[in-house]
This record gives C-alpha cells, sequence and structure tokens, in this order.
C-alpha cells in the first residue's frame, strides 16, 4: 500500500518496454519522453531558482519554464546536467511541441509556448505498472551488491537497490524527503543517491536504525557508495555516487521531569550539541567548543554561545550582561546566536554587539524557579 498527500499525479507509473521507437532525427529513432519542465510540488520558480534559465526553440526564440497556468516554473534538471548540457549545446536534442495555456492563461500576452521533452532513444520506457518483485531485483542481487561494497556478505536480509529506487521513483517529486524508519543494511539512501546521480535531482533521506550495526553497516554503507568502490562493476558506483550525510547517535533523553526537580541537569556538552544542532540544523562539532569562553561552535550564519552551568545554585545567577557581551570571543566575526538562562541588555544593546538572544529551554529556566522556592 502506498500513501501520499497529494492527488494522484504525486504517484508517477512505471516505465516498461514496448519497443516502439517511433520518432526519428539525425541521432536516430526516439519516442517522445516527460517534459523538460518540472511537474508537481515545488515546480515554482522560487523553488529552484538556478533552474530557471533559457533554452533555444526550433526557431531561435528564448524559452522559459512556464508553467501551464502562465506563471513560473523551473526545468527538472540544472544546466550542468548531462541530457540538460547536451540540450543546451543542441536545442534538437529535445524534442518540441508548441502547446498553449491551459484554460485560456497567458504569459507577456502570448497564448501558447514551446515546450520541450526528452527523447527516448532505448526500448524500455513506455508508461505501464508491474507486480513489485517483476524486474526489479532480487535477494541474489542485493548480497552480490553488498559483497561488492564490503567484500563480504555483511547483512543476512538486504534489499536489492533497484527494487527501492523503484519505489523511491514512483513520487514525482525530484526534491522529497525519503524517511526509512527500518534501515538495515543502508539500501534507501544508497537508491537515493544513485537516482539523484541519474535525474540531478535533490532528494534526501532520513535513515533510523537501533541495532549496534548502525554505524559499521548502515552508515559505512553510505559513506562507502559516496566516496565510491574501487573494484565494483558498476561504473558509477565504482566512480562514487557523491552527495553528503550526517551520522548522529541518539543520546539519553532530557526529561522534563528529571529537569523540574533539578535532579538530572544535562551536561554542558550535551546541552550544547542539542540547543546548536535544534537551532541552526547543523551537526554540532565539540572539538570547536571553547567552554570557558561559552563557545559551542560556528554554523554556517552564526557563531554560537551556551551561557549556562549544570547546577542549579550557579545557574540562577547566570544572565546575558554587558560585562559578558563585551567579553564574547570575536570569532568569525558573524553575527552572534547567544543562549542564557535570561539577559540583562535591552534590544539596542544586543544590536549593537551583533547578538540574537534565545532563552534557554523552558523546561531548564524553571528549574531556577522550582528549585530556589524549595530552598527558601
Amino acid at each position: 500500500m502506498i500513501y501520499h498527500n497529494g492527488d494522484a499525479s504525486s504517484i508517477t507509473q512505471e516505465e516498461r518496454s514496448t519497443g516502439e521507437l517511433n520518432l526519428k532525427d539525425n541521432w536516430g529513432p526516439y519516442r517522445k519522453g516527460r517534459e523538460l519542465r518540472k511537474w508537481g510540488g515545488t515546480s515554482r520558480r522560487q523553488d529552484r531558482e538556478g533552474q530557471w534559465f533559457e533554452l533555444t526553440a526550433p526557431d531561435g526564440s528564448a524559452v522559459w519554464p512556464i508553467r501551464n497556468d502562465g506563471g513560473e516554473g523551473h526545468w527538472r534538471w540544472g544546466q550542468k546536467n548531462p541530457q540538460m548540457m547536451e540540450i543546451l549545446a543542441a536545442p534538437e536534442k529535445a524534442h518540441w511541441e508548441k502547446r498553449p495555456f491551459a484554460n485560456g492563461k497567458t504569459y507577456q500576452r502570448a497564448t501558447d509556448r514551446w515546450v520541450p521533452y526528452e527523447k527516448i532513444r532505448d526500448k524500455k520506457r513506455a508508461v505501464g505498472w508491474s507486480t513489485w518483485l517483476d524486474e526489479h531485483g532480487f535477494n541474489s542481487d542485493a548480497t552480490r551488491e553488498l559483497k561488492e561494497i564490503f567484500g563480504e556478505k555483511a547483512f543476512e536480509t538486504p534489499k536489492p537497490t533497484a527494487l527501492l529506487k523503484w519505489i523511491v521513483s514512483l513520487h514525482d517529486d525530484s526534491d522529497a524527503v525519503v524517511l526509512d524508519s527500518f534501515a538495515g543494511s543502508g539500501t534507501t539512501a544508497h537508491a537515493v543517491l544513485a537516482l539523484n546521480q541519474e535525474d540531478g535531482g535533490n532528494r534526501r533521506f532520513v535513515l533510523v536504525e537501533t541495532e549496534d550495526y548502525a554505524d559499521t553497516i548502515t552508515a559505512e554503507r553510505v559513506r562507502r557508495v559516496i566516496k565510491g568502490v574501487p573494484t565494483a562493476k558498476d561504473d558509477a558506483l565504482k566512480a562514487g555516487l557523491g552527495g553528503t550525510f550526517s551520522f548522529f547517535k541518539l543520546g539519553k533523553p532530557m526529561r522534563q521531569e528529571s529537569l523540574l526537580d533539578g535532579s538530572n541537569l544535562p551536561d554542558y556538552e550535551a546541552l550544547a550539541a542539542y540547543v546548536f544542532f535544534t537551532a541552526t540544523g547543523e551537526e554540532w562539532n565539540p572539538k570547536r567548543m571553547k567552554r570557558k569562553e561559552w563557545f559551542i561552535g560556528e554554523s554556517r550564519l552564526y557563531d554560537v554561545y551556551l551561557i549556562y552551568e549544570p547546577d542549579v545554585a550557579k545557574l540562577k545567577d547566570l544572565a546575558l550582561t554587558l560585562e559578558m557581551a563585551r567579553g564574547l570571543p570575536k570569532g568569525s566575526g558573524k553575527n552572534r546566536l547567544v543562549f542564557a538562562p535570561t539577559k540583562y541588555l535591552d534590544q539596542e544593546f544586543l544590536a549593537k554587539y551583533r547578538i540574537t538572544f534565545q532563552q534557554l529551554p523552558f523546561q531548564i529556566y524553571k528549574v531556577v524557579d522550582s528549585v530556589t522556592s524549595k530552598r527558601k
């Protein structure tokens, strides 16, 4: 069963062999494929500005990725995609048709426009449905893939990459986020990276694995297919699929009831990792931390600071003061993101010292009130 939150167009149909190549050009027979403009979700120009550029139509006019409703869209591929590079160099590498806008819509007073399509030259890509396992790989293929990557069968029940690629490709959004809650040997990440390389997509993946092989097998497979497997028979895998990913281990939970009674305040490093990632979405590097200076790391936009002590008596007296603000190290020179229980500076001084203030999570701040009141 496949679930989606869009309409039926969110799920693409499988493409399989018919043998019909009913058109011909200077390079031989071909069949009209998909439109080069992105359809569906995230198809507006502002979704992918880098994929808004002009192509040249058969009559020499400039063609932009204009949507059927007359709005500005973007192409499915960027200018560095191999197929798009061919079309930019030789426009006749695309199939062109003059098409009207939908329901009388216009763009710059024009009622129609040139529309480019892929040219399919193999005999395998007509629309149709098949069963889940028909021509999508077998367990033996999955075992062979793992042996190529690890030199041995490192996992007992791997899934073939071809099958996972097919499942992911059923959704036509090349910017999709793919979640695998039982990641196993990491086939889903492998499939996403392979699809991105094939069609120039920007799909991302989130893998979750609780077994002890999460680092040595699941994450290690992703590392190897990104960098390349020298002994692989597949040329793309041999060269490396490219991409990046971050590997995280789940730490001990910060339980609210423990924080409220002051019995289990998180240590400085644990809270630093939490607030840094939560605020920036980037991986925290403990080696960059300078605790004596309250500095916990540098993100793409900020130098990040954490004013905190895992001690109730000390915590109640900690605040971002003018003296502290003046004493913060310059870091990279970026704007500063400062976490603290409270502050004694108004917005004018915060702006002067290029500080964005964030009060520490409510549960931690409330510890001061709760425990202090008991001590009176």
